[in-house]
């Protein structure tokens, strides 16, 4: 019997993943458009499901069916609308098989390609590579894409108000995500913090530069007083960066006598 990938996720998580309360999860509905009780009557009707007093099982028609089930899973754990979903990635006939970790990281590369201009929606897939990469294990991976999502977080496009601009009221910092995980990568990959920024500096010179608020070197002076919670030492780099970049205006009298 031919069935759609997420009836077998949703077949999977029903038998196998020991919650009770797979059936209650909204995401069915909202992610999948499936309706848990209506699809339980007819995999049990199939004879793919079978129905205890505990629970639910999967009988040998059924276990044969999920026969690809890792495959699918590995959408379903890190799905993305438009990027990692059934729809996108269901394969053809002609398509080489492709599955797992490199056709997801491909498919996030490549949409972090095509959203450059979308600093927002740039920041969600970084950020959902990270977690694969950090997942999944690739270390050395995970703290470039660490890189680029910091770099991306504290990128300002477009001017500021200097006179009301400051650590305190931006969203240009590092999140608590990001100082996390840093220092989970750091103890994975036994790397120091100087050793950290020995990196973040070679990458950062592999960038194209255009004008910001932040110069390279105050980029890698914000990771480390964000990873020491020196918020005096933040709060004065960041009205330096600011004054630097709105210098204050001359008053009218100034202005006349010069």
């Amino acid at each position: 019997m031919r069935l759609a990938p997420e009836t077998k996720v949703f077949m999977y998580m029903l038998t196998m993943s020991g919650k009770p309360d797979v059936q209650a999860d909204t995401m069915w509905q909202e992610r999948y458009h499936i309706e848990p009780r209506r699809l339980i009557g007819r995999l049990v009707h199939r004879g793919l499901v079978h129905q205890l007093p505990e629970g639910f099982t999967l009988t040998p028609k059924g276990q044969a069916a999920l026969a690809d089930i890792a495959d699918w899973l590995w959408i379903h754990e890190y799905y993305l609308p438009d990027v990692i979903d059934f729809t996108r990635l269901r394969r053809h006939p002609w398509q080489p098989k492709r599955t797992g970790y490199p056709l997801l990281h491909d498919c996030l590369v490549q949409a972090a390609a095509r959203n450059q201009d979308d600093p927002a929606y740039l920041a969600v897939i970084l950020r959902h590579q990270l977690r694969l990469e950090y997942d999944t294990q690739h270390d050395e991976a995970a703290i470039c894409t660490l890189m680029a999502l910091i770099d991306q977080d504290l990128d300002l496009r477009g001017p500021i108000e200097g006179a009301t601009f400051s650590y305190q009221t931006t969203w240009a910092k590092m999140t608590q995500f990001e100082k996390s995980m840093l220092k989970s990568l750091l103890s994975r990959l036994d790397w120091t913090l100087a050793d950290f920024e020995m990196h973040f500096s070679a990458w950062l010179d592999t960038q194209p530069r255009r004008p910001r608020l932040f110069t390279r070197f105050e980029l890698m002076t914000i990771v480390m007083y964000e990873l020491a919670n020196n918020v005096g030492a933040l709060t004065r780099l960041y009205a330096g960066a600011a004054a630097r970049t709105c210098p204050a205006q001359p008053m009218v009298g100034e202005k006349l006598m010069s």
